[in-house]
């Protein structure tokens, strides 16, 4: 159903910096558009299949959006039951990220029992709460949470990834820890960003944190977008935010100290990637307490229209439904990537002015991890 979609960054260089960036992206903003006309539950059943990275966050945003416009409440437990969920993809996509990507940007080996390890314990929490699999029923799924796996579950992740990074995670959060490990042991991608003294790399750039809520604009944009303009190229009152982990967690104390050392810079924002496993995992322990086993609940009349917001592995996803008579009638998805790679987002106003150098290439390769795309990106230096 969708084609294979990439991001390309092109640096004009204008004598020793980078005069103007160029972002072009063959995502397909308006895919979802493909979802007209079609039941509820098939186009719940599609989202996770077509969407290979945050499958999960995609299919249960769309899931709340379908609530919101028919006027069902989800139960505490169903949504403790689904905060499970998309934290427990959150902690496999960057802890993939940490023990796979960060070696290899380094030139080192990736740490790939550990990034197993990893995936194939989230890979059980699913069927842990809903073992009839209809974790994407509307108003939820019968949950049956077996509690001494979830505890076993969220027990590995934390051990694995405490093998992975060297180091307590809760402990790592400690700025004076943090500094520490960092000069002794770090990961060798940081132990890299280090030597090269490019902890502040992109601090230069305004950094525009998306607002916690969402863009106050963003139902209203949405409504009158016919044309896709406001999907390709999102933005609020002529700004464009950035999302993710550092634009989520920027308030946390080690974030904020590395701000205040470095600027909101490349080390902070792989840090805010830590701080994300750290606290996805804290969360995680605080939702199993609010688990209890339901019956699945009735289908009702499905008309009205909803949007709906999910803190997911990237930044900040939005899904909005029109139903009409039981039938998807207009479906839009707005996802993190529209926003960092905004032609004037917070990628193009990091490179935007940088020396245009021997390593200008690697550094603009290094701040687009740092951003993480959802597809393929190339970089280019003209």
């Amino acid at each position: 159903m969708f084609t294979e979609a990439s991001l390309h960054v092109t640096m004009r260089v204008d004598g020793p910096s980078v005069r103007t960036v160029l972002v072009r992206s063959t995502r397909m903003v308006q895919a979802a558009r493909l979802f007209a006309g079609k039941q509820p539950a098939e186009v719940l059943q599609l989202l996770p299949a077509v969407f290979s990275l945050c499958g999960t966050a995609q299919a249960l945003t769309g899931l709340a959006a379908m609530e919101k416009a028919a006027a069902i409440a989800a139960s505490p437990a169903q949504k403790a039951a689904r905060s499970l969920l998309l934290l427990g993809e959150s902690v496999s996509e960057h802890g993939l990220t940490v023990a796979r990507d960060w070696p290899l940007l380094a030139g080192a080996a990736p740490s790939l029992d550990h990034a197993k390890r990893l995936r194939h314990a989230l890979a059980g929490l699913r069927a842990a709460l809903y073992p009839d699999g209809d974790w994407l029923h509307l108003g939820g799924g019968q949950l049956r949470p077996d509690t001494a796996r979830i505890n076993t579950i969220v027990g590995q992740c934390r051990d694995t990834l405490t093998q992975l990074i060297g180091h307590d995670l809760d402990e790592l959060m400690q700025p004076i820890a943090f500094m520490a490990w960092l000069q002794r042991e770090s990961n060798p991608l940081l132990a890299l960003v280090t030597n090269r003294c490019w902890q502040g790399l992109g601090a230069g750039a305004a950094f525009l944190p998306m607002p916690e809520l969402g863009p106050p604009d963003l139902s209203a944009r949405l409504q009158t977008d016919r044309e896709g303009i406001y999907l390709a190229r999102p933005d609020c009152a002529g700004r464009v935010f950035e999302t993710g982990p550092l634009a989520h967690w920027h308030w946390h104390p080690l974030l904020t100290d590395l701000t205040d050392r470095f600027g909101t810079g490349l080390l902070t924002r792989l840090a805010a990637r830590l701080v994300l496993l750290a606290e996805s995992l804290r969360e995680m322990d605080e939702h199993r307490h609010d688990l209890r086993g339901e019956p699945a609940a009735p289908l009702p009349r499905l008309d009205g229209q909803g949007l709906a917001l999910t803190e997911a592995a990237r930044g900040l996803l939005a899904h909005r439904v029109v139903l009409k008579e039981g039938l998807v009638g207009q479906y839009q998805i707005l996802a993190p990537t529209e926003w960092n790679f905004h032609p004037e987002g917070a990628l193009v106003r990091m490179l935007t002015g940088a020396p245009a150098d021997q390593d200008l290439e690697l550094r603009a390769r290094l701040l687009v991890h740092a951003l993480d795309p959802c597809v393929s990106c190339t970089v280019a230096v003209e």
